[in-house]
């Protein structure tokens, strides 16, 4: 029987804990498995961080009494079944093996039946995700595998489990991209052709889900190859066409290459898409209001590439840029398919670092009186730190007082 090497993947606390919740599942009649994507990442050597434990034995009954007997709380039941096992600074989701249905495209699954462990893995997304480690101690670290999940990891496959699955759950479209993209796998041809048939079934999802997956996307470690990806797999030009654009992958690359991530990476994906294309990506998503003010400052970023390539100092970029967040900006320094443009923009958020050496209140120390004089010098005195031709506090002040002579 093949061991799964959670002693080399496991911190060791988590270790010992997992240890101590098979042996308490044990004394209850129980075997606890430790399953899916810890045990891929175990295999592959990868740092484990998430615990998924499943059982046969209902999560309501079990939750509570291994809860008690470590020391700890187990929070209420989900709609599938699944608790929360708080122990310590440690929270682990405990599932009951199940069997479910999908009614609809999209649909939230319905369990149909409590179902053993092997019928629980073959419900899942991929092979690499169907796999399970015994917690019991007398088997601790066995691995089930009856989906054949060592040989597609052996392999370096992401091999989808059913005909329907990706109609069933679209989320799996996502899913199948940021694997690829993290594990550098690829998908056999069968898969390959399920996931361009079911790419539709992106409509059925939620504007809510679609942004967590997103998300999720831009959450990943190396976030703009995860975009690429599923750029390339047809994923997210599902959810907005104008992301089949070649200017889109030409941006992610660039945007990787400068390391953006978060909400400058989402600027750099919208940037190439046309102000209605922008638009509906934006509702379709159902964007949170800093994502929508990020993604409409690229669009007017991207209507003034023009001025930017023109720009000749930071002071003129500024005046272009206004108030646009930064993550727009830092977006545009990446996407602009202008390189003039780029490096404006690169060159501006470098001198932005730079702080205005004085303020109002030094203003009217040196003797410049109150009113609207003070905001218009300040302004001017910022444009010439952008410009570098005030670097220090005795140039700035030698800047004011040249003004004041000059009045």
């Amino acid at each position: 029987m093949a061991l799964v090497p959670l002693d080399a993947a496991l911190a060791p606390d988590d270790l010992a804990l997992l240890r101590r919740l098979g042996d308490a599942a044990a004394d209850e009649g129980v075997e606890l498995w430790l399953v899916g994507g810890p045990v891929r990442d175990a295999l592959l050597g990868r740092p484990v961080l998430d615990l998924d434990l499943t059982s046969e034995a209902p999560a309501a009954e079990l939750g509570p009494r291994l809860a008690e007997r470590l020391g700890g709380t187990c929070g209420a039941r989900s709609a599938f079944g699944t608790v929360k096992l708080r122990l310590g600074r440690r929270t682990i989701d405990l599932a009951t093996a199940r069997a479910e249905v999908y009614p609809y495209p999209a649909s939230l699954p319905v369990i149909v039946a409590h179902a053993d462990m092997a019928d629980d893995l073959a419900r899942r997304d991929f092979g690499i995700n169907a796999m399970a480690a015994s917690l019991h101690p007398r088997r601790f670290g066995e691995l089930l595998d009856a989906e054949g999940g060592i040989d597609d990891l052996n392999a370096g496959g992401v091999r989808v489990l059913h005909r329907a699955s990706f109609r069933d759950d679209p989320t799996r479209l996502f899913r199948a991209a940021r694997y690829v993209s993290r594990l550098g796998f690829r998908m056999d041809g069968a898969t390959r052709r399920q996931l361009r048939r079911n790419l539709t079934h992106v409509d059925a999802l939620s504007a809510a889900r679609v942004r967590r997956e997103i998300e999720r996307l831009l959450a990943e470690q190396d976030a703009a190859r995860a975009l690429l990806t599923a750029v390339r797999l047809g994923v997210l030009p599902a959810v907005e066409a104008g992301l089949a654009a070649p200017e889109v992958r030409a941006a992610l690359r660039r945007a990787g290459a400068r390391g953006l991530r978060g909400l400058a990476l989402l600027g750099a994906l919208t940037y190439p898409l046309p102000p209605e294309h922008s638009d509906a990506f934006r509702e379709r998503i159902a964007a949170t209001n800093r994502q929508a003010q990020v993604v409409r400052a690229v669009v007017s970023l991207r209507e003034a590439e023009q001025g930017l390539t023109r720009a000749r100092r930071p002071s003129e970029v500024s005046a272009i840029v206004g108030n646009a967040p930064r993550e727009a900006v830092e977006a545009a320094s990446a996407a602009a398919a202008s390189a003039a443009a780029r490096r404006n923009l690169a060159r501006y958020l470098r001198m932005s670092r730079r702080r205005t050496p004085l303020d109002g209140h030094d203003l009217l120390a040196i003797g410049m009186p109150e009113g609207p004089a003070i905001g218009a010098t300040l302004a001017t005195l910022r444009n010439a730190v952008l410009d570098g031709a005030v670097r220090t506090r005795a140039q700035a002040e030698r800047f004011v007082r040249e003004r004041l002579a000059a009045q």
